[in-house]
């Protein structure tokens, strides 16, 4: 078993699976027998190897190819130096073995065409952090119960809800809505229910937090994310933000067409750790789109309209360095959605305008200092 915080603390845990099987096999074939892999009796036995060394040691014993990304690892408490101490599985089907090893950790996993891949359950992605111990109890908690076919469950489950939603008698709402939703786990039920009521739902140590599904995509928005895509699609661009970030991306029919094709087809975004909203900024920046924040995610739309934006060939790239974007205005509308709105420093009153300049010569200045201070 894996080592948590003492030695009464265990849990179970592991990395990656791939078939050893010839190169001129068609990724159809070599899924089927991956899935074959899954379902035969298997044998596990690890002792004190950390995470990293687990992963290679399955392999040898199981002749699968198991990965594990980075973006999965990163949410494991300590990451790959997690320690397991002693892991002895026999005669059981390496399906229910996955199950066993990474459940506990808050993973499910995923075949692929020559793999099977660990990743983070819809929880712990949401959440986007390694999880406290408390928090990992209360995910396998939610994956034990069925609240929508158990009343007990379900009385159980609400003295662990924490409401920061707008609804009066949240909890008579949320309940029907889970009664409604039936069989299926406690995550499952959850989700289904607060889908239905535009909410969203994360865990918070031994507490479940339900708010409106705006607040969560604004929050997800706010975490830092790293890109690095060159001259590639700008749909794929976009996608790959929302993808880091963990939210749903969507463009209005046809807007992308609009414009020129050097934007279309070879658009650049390359960033470490900056918030996601900001580098949506900067693609509604260079390329003059605009965008909400939805129930359901992220917007791209035509701040000008589609009738009068001009054929792409006639369209414009937005001014660039000498007018940028210096603030951004987010204004909440009645039907749940946020409209964000972009200002240009030609836009800026003059008085606002001169102290931007003065507050940027002063941290210029202060930079400089330190930078000064920092030379022998």
């Amino acid at each position: 078993m894996m080592n948590g915080r003492t030695a009464g603390r265990t849990l179970v845990c592991w990395v990656g699976v791939g078939l050893g099987v010839t190169a001129a096999a068609s990724a159809q074939s070599t899924r089927a027998l991956i899935e074959q892999a899954l379902d035969e009796p298997t044998k596990i036995t690890l002792k004190n190897v950390n995470l990293g060394e687990a992963v290679h040691l399955l392999e040898d014993q199981t002749g699968v190819r198991i990965v594990m990304p980075n973006t999965a690892m990163r949410l494991v408490l300590h990451g790959e130096k997690t320690r397991v101490q002693e892991v002895v599985l026999e005669n059981m089907p390496l399906r229910r073995a996955l199950d066993e090893l990474f459940s506990p950790l808050g993973m499910t996993f995923a075949v692929r065409d020559d793999h099977v891949e660990i990743v983070p359950t819809p929880a712990l992605r949401q959440l986007g952090r390694p999880p406290s111990w408390a928090e990992l109890d209360t995910l396998v908690y939610l994956g034990g119960i069925e609240p929508g076919n158990d009343s007990a469950a379900l009385k159980a489950l609400g003295q662990r809800l924490q409401f920061q939603v707008p609804v009066r008698d949240a909890w008579e709402v949320l309940s029907e809505a889970i009664r409604n939703v039936g069989a299926g786990s406690g995550d499952e039920a959850l989700t289904l229910a607060c889908r239905n009521l535009g909410w969203s739902w994360s865990i918070l140590e031994d507490r479940i937090v339900l708010s409106p599904m705006q607040e969560r995509i604004l929050q997800q928005l706010r975490r830092p994310i790293s890109i690095r895509l060159n001259n590639r699609p700008l749909h794929d661009v976009m996608q790959a933000v929302g993808q880091a970030a963990n939210v749903r991306v969507r463009v209005e029919s046809g807007l992308l067409s609009s414009l020129p094709l050097t934007v279309q087809r070879n658009f650049s975004v390359n960033t470490r750790n900056q918030p996601a909203d900001q580098v949506l900024d900067s693609i509604a920046a260079y390329t003059g789109l605009g965008y909400l924040i939805e129930p359901e995610g992220i917007l791209f739309y035509d701040p000008a309209g589609v009738a009068t934006r001009p054929p792409a060939d006639e369209v414009k790239l937005p001014p660039g360095l000498d007018d940028p974007y210096v603030a951004k205005i987010a204004i909440p509308l009645e039907d749940g959605r946020t409209i964000e709105w972009l200002i240009r420093r030609s836009e800026l009153p003059p008085d606002l305008r001169e102290r931007r300049e003065r507050d940027l010569a002063a941290f210029f200045e202060a930079v400089r200092r330190v930078d000064g201070a920092d030379e022998p």
